[in-house]
């Protein structure tokens, strides 16, 4: 019998294999544990990819401007399992070489969709993402996952900035 403890450790071990992946600039590798119809909301263009051969071809075009070496980091996972359906969130971040390479200068927000086929884990959806200052559409990024700093919104530090 499966318990919610080796669920949690197959759908963290599906994330370390992606991880592993990903650093290995192994396309097809990555894709082997999305569902055919697996959809992501990015938070590079384009917002939105439908299908593994969808994310596969954007990983394709964006891997070649990474670094040549590179690790990748995922913390604060929290898993969260209802039968066949399961969810984790928490943040991600690139760690490269050389250390100011654009791909490493924030956290990102990640929340992946799963959904047992079969009896195992399969990424159903996937949801990246960098917070945004609204009052002047810049990205926030997030250089220090363990301070929950945010920008002036008074009005004096918005002035010339982009009103929603």
């Amino acid at each position: 019998m499966i318990t919610t403890s080796d669920d949690k450790q197959a759908i963290l071990d599906l994330m370390a294999r992606w991880r592993t992946a990903l650093e290995a600039k192994d396309v097809a590798k990555m894709m082997e544990d999305y569902l055919p119809d697996a959809l992501l909301f990015d938070a590079c263009p384009p917002y939105k990819a439908k299908g593994a051969n969808s994310i596969a071809k954007v990983w394709e075009k964006c891997l070649p401007y990474f670094p040549e070496k590179f690790s990748s980091e995922h913390r604060d996972l929290q898993v969260h399992i209802g039968g066949n359906v399961a969810f984790v969130h928490g943040i991600h971040h690139f760690l490269p070489t050389p250390a100011d390479h654009p791909c490493g200068q924030t956290w990102m927000r990640i929340t992946i969709g799963l959904k047992r086929v079969e009896g195992i884990w399969k990424v159903a959806h996937e949801h990246v993402s960098i917070p945004f200052n609204p009052m002047n559409l810049q990205a926030w990024y997030i250089t220090d996952p363990d301070s929950l700093d945010m920008p002036d919104y008074s009005a004096e530090a918005c002035e010339g900035g982009s009103q929603l």
